[in-house]
């Protein structure tokens, strides 16, 4: 009986916004593993964010993202402040965007929805929750049918 190796679909590329570290190293684990599986890529500044979406040193092969998670309080920039650069931008305004913080304040959410943001949340605490938010994200904004690679 040969087992024939199974074909998994390439990794969903996403891009990885935030500050903390602890959060990145969680996100990278949390979507690398299981199905689907996601390529992550992270930074940690609205300017490195615009700077590897552009391609500039040192992001010159950076796939384009399927989506991206965006913590909406940076050093540099906030949210709505990436958000509006990035619709300056050709293409980059078609890539859904989830803005995460720690507080769901109303301000931010309609700061960062009135900025081009797909969804806004507060950051869940726990591993699993974090998970299901952000499949459900890539299953509802980006797997809907339309390959990533034709958006935009």
């Amino acid at each position: 009986m040969h087992d024939e190796p199974v074909e998994r679909p390439p990794a969903v590329p996403v891009l990885v916004v935030d500050d903390n570290c602890g959060f990145l190293r969680v996100v990278r684990a949390v979507l690398e593993r299981g199905d689907p599986s996601f390529s992550v890529h992270t930074v940690e500044t609205g300017q490195q964010a615009l700077a590897l979406l552009d391609r500039v040193a040192p992001f010159e092969e950076a796939p384009r993202p399927a989506f991206i998670v965006l913590d909406y309080h940076l050093h540099d920039l906030d949210a709505p402040d990436v958000l509006q650069q990035m619709a300056t931008r050709p293409g980059l305004g078609a890539i859904p965007v989830l803005v995460l913080s720690v507080a769901g304040w109303e301000q931010d959410q309609a700061a960062a929805l009135a900025a081009g943001a797909v969804r806004f949340s507060e950051k869940p605490s726990r591993v699993g929750p974090l998970r299901d938010l952000l499949v459900t994200f890539w299953k509802e904004h980006v797997d809907g049918g339309q390959s990533p690679g034709h958006r935009g």
